[in-house]
């Protein structure tokens, strides 16, 4: 079984949409048996809250349900526990290697595609389909890289 985190900032918009959405390409492949798929915040801030609002509706847009969904502070023992650790932007990259100690197991998210830039934080842009247009590129490209491997 391959276990694929997604980190952002506070867990409550881009890592939690990445992982719904890759839950949902992972099931339409009938690879849902071959994936453990969580999400975590390099910050405390949002800890137990629920998936914003906004990204839940752009979620339930694509007929993508989170329910149930509440924010977690990303841990050491996570890289332990993870085979590909995967950030929203550089600045969760830097706070995740900070973390850890270690880079072997992180990745951005966009490196698995030809625009390899941040995924800019939408609870800031309030541009939620974007966010959700390269999070899907993202994990379209990652399944294809695992896919391969």
């Amino acid at each position: 079984m391959l276990k694929v985190l997604f980190v952002c900032h506070g867990n409550i918009c881009r890592s939690p949409m990445a992982e719904f959405i890759f839950k949902k390409l992972v099931k339409e492949e009938g690879l849902e048996q071959e994936f453990l798929i969580a999400s975590r915040a390099t910050s405390t801030e949002e800890i137990g809250n629920p998936i914003y609002y906004l990204a839940e509706e752009k979620l339930k847009e694509h007929g993508i349900v989170s329910e149930g969904k509440y924010a977690q502070k990303l841990e050491i023992k996570d890289y332990d526990d993870y085979d590909y650790i995967i950030g929203m932007d550089s600045e969760n990259l830097y706070m995740m290697k900070k973390i850890f100690g270690k880079t072997e197991k992180i990745y951005k998210l966009l490196d698995f595609t030809d625009n390899k830039k941040d995924i800019e934080d939408p609870w800031y842009t309030r541009d939620f389909e974007t966010t959700y247009q390269e999070i899907v590129k993202g994990c379209r490209g990652f399944l294809e890289y695992v896919n391969k491997k």
